[in-house]
């Protein structure tokens, strides 16, 4: 029974680099460099940098190198059909990941750089550079949608000063705001709520990142005033409020011509140039109340919001034909 058992194990020791080195049989190589994009920045030399491998089931770490002097790297042995590969590297805390890339037929070297940035907990080089506000109404409630491309101007990555996890990207919501719910940019699981609305908890890299979200404000009269706070400077804000009868006014902002989007007519307001100092203010009148003066729906203050992570694809639309144009502007000037 003795001599059985060790014979067992022995096979299986056998088995395992076996399974392992099937990984390794191929003829593939992936071939690259760390660069820090902060001038001056923090050498790039003897880090560890990780394969992934994807395929349609999963994605598991495949090897480690550890990059030369000059932050090179090089991984060999790789399957060069039916996966794909991606490198990430941690850099003063923070995870940096390449594209995703797979060996084009009769290909079998693969060059990828991975670019990576100092960090910083100094947030003077973000401010939004586009910020749009849609918003529609329902007997008793204003349904609002925003989107907010913001811009980080420097050559660092903004990390929190609380700490890995903490607070970076802070949205203001006005009181009484209910029923958040998030898309693009931001994951349940990297939104922390905060005294006056909710925060993004992830690093921000330089470069442009749009965030879209929605909330509801619920009001008991025809008459009610909106005030907003706003967290950055904020290059350029639209107001796009349903034309269904709603009077509005909005100190600081200009009134423009109608606009017609996804088939449907939007007042539209305009400002230029806004600071936190300057804040947002909505004055509404005529809005559509419960006839019944029934009890609104259930509100909550903004710390008291619960994020969802699903915005409605009608939402996503909007917000979407709004960013485009500056965003293929702006992707046009980064290329």
């Amino acid at each position: 029974m003795r001599n059985w058992l060790i014979c067992l194990l022995a096979t299986l020791s056998l088995l395992v680099p076996m399974s392992i080195g099937v990984w390794a049989q191929g003829s593939g190589v992936i071939e690259g460099q760390v660069l820090n994009a902060t001038p001056g920045g923090a050498t790039v030399e003897n880090v560890t940098i990780t394969l992934w491998i994807l395929d349609s089931q999963e994605q598991k770490v495949l090897q480690e190198e550890t990059t030369d002097g000059e932050g090179k790297f090089r991984f060999q042995g790789l399957d060069t059909e039916g996966y794909s590969y991606q490198l990430q590297v941690d850099h003063q805390g923070v995870s940096y990941w390449s594209d995703v890339a797979t060996f084009s037929e009769g290909e079998d070297t693969l060059s990828i750089p991975v670019t990576v940035y100092d960090t910083t907990t100094d947030d003077a080089d973000l401010w939004v550079e586009k910020a749009h506000l849609i918003l529609d109404f329902q007997a008793g409630t204003i349904l609002l949608q925003e989107v907010q491309i913001l811009l980080n101007n420097g050559n660092k990555t903004y990390v929190s000063p609380g700490g890995e996890g903490g607070e970076t990207i802070h949205f203001p919501l006005p009181q009484g705001a209910a029923n958040l719910q998030l898309m693009k940019g931001m994951m349940a699981c990297c939104v922390a709520q905060t005294e006056k609305g909710f925060a993004y908890t992830r690093p921000v890299f330089p470069g442009v990142q749009e965030f879209f979200f929605s909330y509801e404000l619920p009001y008991q009269s025809p008459s009610y005033t909106l005030s907003k706070e706003i967290a950055y400077p904020t290059s350029s804000l639209d107001v796009l409020v349903a034309d269904v009868g709603v009077e509005v006014t909005a100190p600081g902002l200009t009134a423009q011509e109608p606009l017609s989007l996804q088939g449907r007519r939007y007042l539209h307001l305009t400002g230029q140039g806004l600071t936190p100092a300057d804040g947002l203010t909505l004055v509404f009148n005529n809005l559509p109340v419960e006839t019944s003066l029934a009890e609104p729906a259930t509100t909550a203050s903004a710390a008291g919001v619960l994020a969802k992570v699903v915005m409605g694809l009608g939402t996503v639309a909007v917000l979407l034909a709004l960013a485009y144009p500056f965003l293929k502007r702006r992707h046009g000037e980064e290329s």
